[in-house]
C-alpha cells in the first residue's frame, strides 16, 4: 500500500433539531463549539460532493481534546432528513454507534440526566475504567468511557476539554468487504486487537449477541468493523440516503494535497466510486475532498486542508459560541395556566384528530401514523386553515413532559420548528410552546414573529385553554 496513513479526523450526523443535539454534545459531553457555515453547506457544489441532489444545510462544528479532529452537525432543511427507524438496534447495517471519552464519568452522566438522557443498562467496568452507553437526540448509540489520560491537542483550550472521541463503530452484512475497505482508506491491516468483547453487548441492549469484527487506529480514533452473527442487523431502507437522521459518514484527513491523492487513489484502485471528481479549492481554504462509496453503500470522506488560520476558521478549533450561524433565527413563546390536571391536557395535546377544535385550523387529521404509537414520534398531521396548509411531523415525546414537532410541508418559514412543555403546577397545568424558524424573505422574520406571537397567545388562551378546561376526562 501507499505509506500515508490518515487519521480519522470527523464524525458527521445528520440531525433533526440541530440547537437540541448541539446542547447535547456541549453541555452533557463537554465538547466545545468550532464555528459552522449556512452559506458554503447549501452551494450546489456541496449537494454534488454528498450525492444529495438540491441539499441546503445548517452545520455547525464542535471539537473535543483529540487535535485535529471535529464533530459535524448537520440540519437539512432540503431534503427533509427522515426520521431514525423507531426499532433502530446497533446490528443494524450503517454508521451505528461512537465512544467518547470522558475524564470525569460520574459528572457526565449526572449532566447527561439533567438533560432527560440515561444509561440503557448498568454500568460496566471498575474505577477509573467504567463506560455505559446511552442515545442522543438523534437515536445514535454513544458509549462513554471512563479515561483519565485523554489525548493531548496542541490547543490548551482543548487539552482542558473533559471529552475526546475515543471510537466509531460499523455494522456491516460482509466483514471481509468491509475490512478491505477501510484497510484501502486507512493504508494498513487491522490490529491485533478487540475493542469490545460479548459481554459489553447488554450495554447497548444486546444481550447474547455474537458478532466478528476488526479494529483500524486512525490517528486518536478507533475504527470498529463489526459484522452480527446474530441478531442478524436489518439493512438500510430502501429509500435511505445520507441525509437521513442519524451518522452521516466519517472523514479521513490530510494536511496537503499529495497525501490526499494517495488515499483517493487506494480507495479507487479497491472499487470504491466518488459522487463526483475531487473538488480542490483555489482560493481560501486552501483545501480538497470527496465522498467517496463502496459497494455495500458507505460513504467516507477524504478530505485535505493546509495547516494555519484556515482550519481555525475551519471547524478545527475552539471558537465562541456566536461564531457561528444560526439555523433559526426568530422564536415565538407563549404561557397559559390551565384549571386542569396534567393527564387531561396531556391526552387532549395528543389527540390530533381533535386539534381543530382548539388550535386554529380547520381540519386537522392523521396522515401518517406514528412508528410505535399512533399519536407519537413519525406521526404526521395535514392541517388546513385559513392561512394555508402545512403538514408537521412528531421528532420526539416524552410523556407527560414535552412534545417536539417540525413542519415538513407548506411552512412559510424554513427550519420551522416546534416544542411543547406541560408541567403540573398544583392541580392545574402550565403548558409552554416555542416555536422557532427563519424567514424565507431576508428582513421579514422579525414583523412575522410579532404576527406569530399573538396568534400563539391566542391559540393557547382563547382555543386549548377553555377546551382542556371544558371536555370530559
Amino acid at each position: 500500500m501507499n505509506s500515508y496513513q490518515p487519521p480519522l479526523n470527523q464524525v458527521a450526523f445528520s440531525v433533526i433539531d440541530l440547537r437540541l443535539t448541539d446542547q447535547w454534545f456541549r453541555e452533557g459531553l463537554g465538547f466545545l463549539p468550532a464555528g459552522g457555515s449556512r452559506i458554503m453547506a447549501s452551494l450546489p457544489l456541496t449537494a454534488r460532493v454528498q450525492g444529495v441532489p438540491g441539499a441546503a444545510t445548517t452545520m455547525w462544528w464542535l471539537v473535543g481534546g483529540n487535535a485535529g479532529f471535529q464533530l459535524e452537525l448537520f440540519q437539512y432543511r432540503r431534503p427533509i432528513a427522515k426520521l431514525m427507524p423507531a426499532d433502530f438496534r446497533p446490528c443494524d447495517i450503517g454508521y451505528t454507534r461512537i465512544g467518547v471519552s470522558v475524564r470525569d464519568f460520574d459528572a457526565t452522566l449526572a449532566r447527561l440526566a439533567a438533560l432527560g438522557t440515561k444509561p440503557l443498562a448498568p454500568a460496566q467496568g471498575n474505577p477509573g475504567e467504567r463506560r455505559v452507553c446511552v442515545r442522543n437526540p438523534d437515536g445514535v448509540y454513544v458509549e462513554i468511557i471512563e479515561c483519565h489520560a485523554l489525548p493531548q491537542s496542541p490547543d490548551a483550550e482543548q487539552t482542558s476539554c473533559s471529552a475526546s472521541l475515543h471510537s466509531v463503530t460499523v455494522s456491516t452484512a460482509d466483514l471481509a468487504s468491509s475490512v478491505a475497505y477501510f484497510a484501502a482508506v486507512c493504508g494498513k491491516e487491522p490490529e491485533e486487537f478487540r475493542l469490545h468483547t460479548a459481554e459489553h453487548e447488554s450495554l447497548w441492549g444486546l444481550d447474547g449477541a455474537l458478532a466478528d469484527s476488526a479494529v483500524f487506529k486512525a490517528g486518536d480514533v478507533w475504527l470498529e468493523v463489526v459484522q452480527y452473527r446474530t441478531p442478524i442487523g436489518k439493512p438500510w431502507p430502501k429509500d435511505y440516503r445520507i441525509c437521513d437522521q442519524g451518522i452521516l459518514n466519517i472523514a479521513f484527513g490530510a494536511d496537503n494535497k499529495r497525501d490526499f491523492l494517495q488515499v483517493y487513489e487506494r480507495t479507487s484502485a479497491f472499487g470504491a466510486m466518488p459522487n463526483c471528481a475531487p473538488v480542490h479549492l483555489p482560493f481560501k481554504p486552501k483545501a480538497g475532498v470527496v465522498y467517496v462509496n463502496d459497494r455495500l453503500g458507505f460513504s467516507v470522506e477524504l478530505v485535505w486542508m493546509a495547516p494555519g488560520k484556515d482550519k481555525l476558521e475551519w471547524g478545527w478549533h475552539p471558537l465562541p459560541i456566536n461564531a457561528r450561524p444560526d439555523t433559526d433565527n426568530q422564536r415565538a413563546v407563549a404561557k397559559v395556566r390551565i384549571d386542569a390536571p396534567l393527564d387531561k391536557v396531556w391526552a387532549v395535546l395528543n389527540d390530533q384528530e381533535r386539534m381543530s377544535k382548539w388550535i386554529g385550523f380547520d381540519q386537522v387529521r392523521v396522515v401518517r401514523a406514528g412508528s410505535i404509537v399512533r399519536d407519537g414520534v413519525g406521526a404526521e398531521r395535514h392541517m388546513t386553515g385559513s392561512v394555508g396548509q402545512v403538514v408537521e411531523q412528531i421528532t420526539e415525546v416524552i410523556p407527560q413532559q414535552s412534545i417536539r414537532y417540525r413542519v415538513i410541508e407548506g411552512s412559510p418559514f424554513v427550519d420551522h420548528q416546534g416544542h411543547i412543555l406541560v408541567a403540573s403546577e398544583g392541580g392545574q397545568t402550565e403548558v409552554t410552546w416555542t416555536i422557532r424558524f427563519r424567514a424565507k424573505v431576508p428582513f421579514a422574520g422579525a414583523p412575522l414573529r410579532f404576527a406569530l406571537q399573538r396568534m400563539l397567545g391566542k391559540m393557547l388562551g382563547h382555543g386549548l385553554k377553555p377546551y382542556a378546561e371544558r371536555i370530559e376526562a
